[in-house]
């Protein structure tokens, strides 16, 4: 098949952009033609590896600009219109991230949408004008893909003309093994963007609840700033540990080899961000053999055995709890984890959800 990807920057080590590039990687080695169009790419991107066998035409113009009056909408469309004047001729399109999926309206080649997340728009009038331009754009995707029943169930309500839609997962591997080395801290991890939204402050609020109980706690936060309001929670969250007497650590956009490493030396993992329909960094940490503690707002505790791991969205006290029981018992809960790796390891290797995503295709295309 010859296979257009369409997603709106190559910029940040996101997952969102780490599942574009993997796929786009194992698209290619079954023997797929693809090519991406994305409004931005960074030179000397961190997934530039993948895609070294990969066609990418990009506008070199900045994604996003203005979150204010809907500025973004109005310039999204006229960026997509650009990038659908340079589709070239292939089998089908595949969109990712919003509003990568508005090129239907602009292509008469099939276009399937793996919608990550909805857009979220606010309740205001403006935003609502905002909102029925996009599922006018979006009415043409003959398939829209969604990583489990709960982000099919929202995309559903948000889109109600989008009718055919199945559920993908999505994948993850690890580049090599986890080490496993000891310290004399109990280091914990979190991969993602600083963000509110990702509750990096809980897990901050958390350890100091029980700082007198694990007093070499160190907290190692990987993933930049993306834009103002982020500058001002990393403040925060500078603020907030210099209170709580927590020792944390930022790293921006590092190396596979520089996040293995932190790996290595991981204790636990923690990510209990509120609305998030996925989490490749949970399951890599799993599939690591880390132990993870996850909110019940991540997607992926519907792939888990059970939700021994999971704690309520903005529940310190919970977490809390969680992360010392984690502490005092680190072998029951290192046998959990390796469980819960070898069930994610079998069915959600990147080859795997490739090859469910190139079975998409094939099926839209022959309809």
């Amino acid at each position: 098949m010859d296979i257009g990807i369409v997603h709106p920057e190559l910029i940040y080590p996101r997952g969102a952009e780490k599942q574009l590039c993997k796929l786009s990687y194992h698209l290619n080695k079954m023997g797929n033609n693809v090519t991406i169009y994305t409004f931005e790419k960074n030179d000397n991107y961190i997934f530039d590896p993948l895609l070294e066998n990969i066609e990418i035409i990009s506008l070199n113009k900045k994604w996003a600009v203005n979150y204010l009056f809907g500025f973004n909408n109005v310039r999204w469309n006229q960026m997509i219109k650009k990038l659908a004047s340079k589709i070239g001729d292939h089998d089908v399109i595949n969109a990712h991230n919003h509003p990568a999926q508005w090129i239907s309206s602009y292509t008469e080649t099939p276009t399937v949408w793996m919608c990550n997340e909805p857009y979220y728009y606010g309740g205001s009038k403006l935003n609502n004008y905002f909102l029925d331009k996009d599922r006018q754009l979006s009415s043409n995707v003959k398939l829209t893909l969604a990583f489990n029943q709960r982000m099919k169930d929202i995309i559903r309500e948000m889109y109600p003309d989008n009718k055919k839609m199945e559920l993908t997962g999505s994948g993850v591997d690890l580049e090599r093994k986890i080490q496993h080395e000891n310290n004399e801290y109990f280091d914990s991890i979190f991969v993602g963007p600083l963000y509110p939204r990702k509750r990096q402050l809980d897990i901050i609020k958390a350890f100091g609840k029980i700082k007198d109980r694990i007093p070499n706690s160190r907290l190692h936060f990987v993933g930049g700033e993306v834009g103002i309001l982020s500058k001002k929670y990393k403040r925060t969250l500078i603020q907030t540990a210099a209170e709580y007497q927590v020792d944390i650590m930022f790293y921006d956009s590092i190396s596979d080899e520089e996040l293995y490493k932190l790996y290595d030396t991981a204790d636990i993992s923690v990510f209990v961000p509120e609305y998030e329909p996925w989490g490749i960094f949970p399951l890599e940490t799993i599939l690591g053999g880390i132990t993870t503690i996850i909110s019940d707002e991540c997607g992926v505790k519907e792939v888990l055995p059970d939700d021994s791991m999971v704690v309520e969205t903005g529940n310190i006290e919970e977490l809390s709890n969680k992360i010392l029981d984690v502490h005092e018992n680190m072998e029951h809960y290192r046998n959990w984890t390796k469980k819960a790796s070898k069930l994610i390891a079998e069915e959600y290797s990147w080859k795997a959800y490739a090859k469910r995503m190139e079975n998409f295709f094939k099926n839209v295309i022959t309809d």
